[in-house]
């Protein structure tokens, strides 16, 4: 795992202990990813990929649910899916005790 990815994690670790929702969460992981250069020079598709890996990192969502980002109005994509019906799609964010192996 690169730093950036592992702080970037971390971070979100700690929004999910604090009870934040899912969408300040992606929120927070969208602006992190670009401060690192993780996005900016690429595509949509790879923003919504590294912020869906981030998540899974993160907290216990299901894929099929962490798909649903792909449909988020915060991506700047055209999606329509509000923060509030985000947060209900993807559920309180459960923190993982330990990464996925």
């Amino acid at each position: 795992m690169t730093d950036a990815r592992t702080a970037i994690v971390a971070g979100l670790r700690r929004l999910g202990e604090e009870g934040r929702p899912a969408s300040e969460a992606a929120r927070w992981a969208m602006r992190k990813m670009r401060e690192t250069g993780e996005t900016g020079k690429t595509g949509d598709d790879f923003k919504v990929f590294q912020l869906m890996v981030h998540f899974f990192g993160a907290y216990h969502v299901p894929v099929e649910r962490l798909r649903e980002l792909e449909r988020w109005e915060g991506l700047d994509t055209g999606g329509p899916l509000t923060d509030a019906e985000l947060d209900a799609v993807v559920g309180p964010l459960t923190v993982r005790e330990t990464p996925p192996s």
